[in-house]
Formats: C-alpha cells, structure tokens, sequence
C-alpha cells in the first residue's frame, strides 16, 4: 500500500498531466486550424484581386515548401485569372470604342447621304432653272424678230402705199412672174408694186415658191435675191 502511494507520488502526477497536456495541445489547435483547402478556397473567394493575391502570398509564407507549391500553382491561376480579367474588361472596352466608332460612321455616313441628296436636288434645281432661263431667252428672241418682221412690213406696207422702194432688205411675195419678149423678168408683189428686171446679166433664176427679198443697193439700184442663192437680179420699180 505504502509502494502504491510513492507511485502516484504528487510530483509524478504533476509531471503526468504536463506531458499530457503537451500531448493533447497538437491536436486540439490541428482541430482549430483550418486545413489548406479551406485556406485556398478562402483567398479565391476574396472578390478584389490585389487583397486576393496578398492572401496567398500569406498562405504560402506560412505553410511548407511542399504546401507552399500548391498554394503558389493556385496564386498564379489566381493571378492568370485576374489577367484574363483584365483582358476581358480591355476586350470589351475595344469593344465599346469600336461600335462607338461604327455608330459615328454611320452617322457620318448617313450625313453624307443626306449632303449628297441635298447636292443632287441643288442640281436638279440649277439645271431645271437654266432650262427655264434658256426658254425665257428663247422667246424674247422670237418676239424680237417677230416686232422687227412686223415693223418691216409696216414700211413695206407704207412705202407700197407711196409706191415706193424699200429702205433696207425686205422680203417679199411676189403674186405674178412673167417675161417680156427679150426674156427679162417681171414681178408683181403682193402690195401692188410693179418690178422689171434692167438687165440680161446672169443673176438668180426665179422659181415659183420660191422666198425672194429686195434689198436696196448703190446709186439707188436695188436687186432681187434669195437666201438659197449668192447671185441677185437688178430690178427696178415702175412708176
């Protein structure tokens, strides 16, 4: 009995329960720590990239080499991931900056269009106004030469009332044409005058239908003519 109690003497208790103490304090804080993949999953589900990185830096500083491979193969995906991220985030920034720089095209080009068709009805206009202009010329030009026929043959009509010759190139219409027995010319016109040819030279050959004109010449001659020929037939006016 005396032995038994030596054995549990209270030093030796004292000196079991220390070493069991030490013996059970591994255990309890490998129960409390977590394990490396919930420290992994831990820094991967940190949202901002650079607190993200600076928990596997700590990861890997505190845990072995061998430990330490592993978390550094999952810091470089992390890193590798926020590089896509970051590529993807410039991916679609071009992306804006190109459908940014296509809808200005398009509006330039619509603009162009828009430019182009206002240019095409300026033309049109400017061409349709030139048209009219060419008109409006036109006529005046055919009122001009129809005031200086009518003011021609208003002298024609006075200077035949007066039976007289015409002051300057005169068309007539010439009503009558005979020839005389030496085979000259004579003409009777639509106002009443009486014209005979003065001479035998050759000159224009009267043709019945035929648009004739008198014009006065030098010396107080005046001559038969016609637009289709150069050659022209003294005449004088019988009283």
């Amino acid at each position: 009995m005396k032995q038994t109690l030596n054995h549990f003497s209270p030093k030796r208790l004292l000196l079991t329960g220390a070493v069991g103490l030490c013996m059970m304090a591994p255990a309890v804080a490998q129960e409390e720590k977590p394990s490396l993949a919930e420290q992994m999953q831990e820094c991967a589900a940190i949202s901002n990239a650079i607190e993200r990185l600076v928990c596997f830096d700590d990861l890997v500083a505190s845990l072995p080499r061998a430990g330490a491979s592993r978390v550094e193969g999952a810091q470089r995906a992390a890193q590798a991931g926020a590089r896509g991220q970051e590529q993807a985030a410039e991916a679609a920034q071009r992306g804006q900056e190109t459908a940014a720089s296509a809808r200005a095209a398009t509006r330039g080009a619509r603009e162009a269009g828009r430019s182009g068709r206002d240019e095409s009805l300026n033309e049109r206009e400017r061409a349709a106004q030139e048209r009219i202009e060419a008109a409006e010329r036109r006529a005046a030009e055919a009122e001009e030469r129809l005031a200086r026929q009518q003011a021609a043959q208003q002298r024609a009509a006075e200077e035949a009332a007066r039976n007289q010759p015409p002051s300057e190139k005169t068309y007539i219409t010439i009503e009558e044409a005979w020839q005389s027995a030496r085979g000259l010319w004579r003409f009777r016109l639509d106002n009443g005058q009486e014209w005979h040819q003065t001479s035998s030279e050759a000159g224009v050959r009267y043709r019945e239908g035929a648009r004739y004109y008198i014009e006065p010449g030098r010396f107080g001659s005046y001559f038969l003519g016609s637009d289709d020929n150069n050659r022209r037939m003294r005449i004088h006016l019988v009283d």
